[in-house]
């Protein structure tokens, strides 16, 4: 599904040559820090007890984070003072957050930057020195985020070989690896990124990978359970099966009342599937999955894209299997094509070859001449009958990914041009 979200990648060295432990077992069902059991039957805490739990590093705990200078990583000073007091010094002195972070104005954040300076204080000291130096050096500690939300990376690769996904411009189309950071180390990494405002900004998860591939399940929700604590919106795209009880752990977090969780699941087509992503789940893995997260109170939403010309003339068998799953909704995106995106889908024979040739020319672009810049192929009037269709069959329709992230949460982003921003009662 990593052609499903969007953005750029940023690999971190390439994929990682040691993988840390997870917490989870190898089927991602084992939930961390707590039995999935007990994730499931918890009840929501309040937001003051949230905020203690956050600061205090274990769910459902009321005890007070520890302060700064009382922190282990005290035991390292320079002139008097901690590395962590050093570097969130400036953070400290803040009550609020500055008029604008990342290009836009920052509203509805429930932790303030003191809140911030502290919980990463609270996890270096108990992480260690070591843990603290890698989360530094990780990318999710600089990289800024993409349209679509805040990525965050819980592998690298994928061979779904999906002939429309730019994955291969970057990686072959190889078994993904797991991301090297722990849950706790990538919460601390994002927590130093001043690009982002933790507990207001989107959390998302399938830009480089699926992130519910059998490899990557485990650190997947490994990582959502770690950033839950934050509040932040969290969404992640997948054509994977996820198992029952990865499911209801998934179930279980959004219930805590900590993070709202959204999914997108993608389906382009139930009869060229086999040709244009051969290696993926099948379709109905697919809608097991829609079945399984419904059923654990999560919304899902059917994620038709790349709406691929020529390729997108069974948009009704989709809408009407993603409902009779239990989706509350489709997204509908337009199809993104390089050289070798272009290539494949070529040789795939399903594609409107002669369509996408056209916009192409359209735009001043030679389609023998594509390179690795991705060129938007739109096809509004079938998107605009999609559209309608599933309208017709009650599902509630966005335009884009994190138009269906701010439904599930009931947030809109910070982007003034947010097109969820007038949309809906916040």
């Amino acid at each position: 599904s990593a052609a499903d979200a969007g953005g750029t990648a940023e690999a971190s060295g390439g994929p990682a040559a040691s993988v840390g432990p997870s917490v989870y077992g190898a089927d991602g069902c084992a939930a961390p820090l707590v039995e999935a059991a007990e994730l499931v039957r918890r009840p929501p805490p309040s937001p003051r007890r949230a905020r203690a739990a956050w600061l205090g590093g274990q769910p459902g705990s009321a005890a007070a984070a520890p302060s700064l200078r009382g922190s282990a990583s005290s035991s390292s000073r320079r002139g008097g003072a901690s590395e962590m007091e050093v570097a969130c010094s400036s953070a400290q002195a803040l009550s609020a957050w500055p008029s604008s972070v990342g290009g836009a104005a920052v509203d509805r954040a429930a932790l303030s930057p003191a809140d911030v300076a502290e919980l990463i204080a609270e996890l270096e000291g108990r992480l260690g020195r070591e843990a603290a130096r890698r989360a530094a050096r990780d990318q999710h500690s600089r990289r800024k985020a993409i349209a679509c939300g805040m990525p965050l990376i819980t592998g690298h690769s994928c061979d779904y070989a999906c002939r429309y996904c730019y994955i291969q411009d970057w990686y072959a189309f190889v078994p993904p690896t797991p991301s090297e950071l722990s849950g706790e180390e990538v919460l601390l990494a994002l927590l130093r990124n001043p690009n982002w405002v933790p507990s207001r900004d989107f959390l998302i998860l399938g830009d480089v990978c699926d992130p519910f591939h059998p490899n990557l399940a485990a650190r997947s929700l490994e990582y959502i359970q770690a950033v839950s604590r934050l509040g932040s919106p969290v969404q992640f795209c997948t054509k994977s099966e996820i198992s029952p009880k990865a499911a209801a752990i998934l179930g279980g977090i959004s219930r805590q009342g900590a993070c709202a969780v959204s999914a997108l699941v993608t389906i382009t087509s139930v009869r060229h599937a086999p040709t244009l992503e051969p290696s993926a789940p099948p379709v109905a893995a697919r809608l097991a999955t829609i079945r399984r997260l419904t059923a654990e109170g999560l919304d899902v939403f059917v994620f038709m894209r790349p709406l691929i010309p020529g390729a997108a003339d069974d948009f009704a068998d989709v809408l009407a299997a993603a409902r009779d799953a239990g989706a509350v909704g489709a997204i509908v995106g337009s199809l993104r094509v390089s050289r070798k995106i272009y290539r494949r889908l070529k040789q795939a024979g399903v594609p409107d070859i002669e369509q996408i040739d056209a916009q192409l020319r359209d735009k001043g672009v030679d389609p023998e001449q594509l390179a690795e810049e991705q060129v938007d192929i739109q096809d509004e009037p079938v998107r605009a009958t999609v559209l309608a269709a599933a309208a017709d069959l009650g599902l509630a329709t966005v335009r884009r990914a994190c138009c269906a992230n701010a439904w599930c949460s009931g947030m809109p982003c910070r982007r003034p041009r947010c097109l969820m921003r007038g949309s809906l009662r916040w």
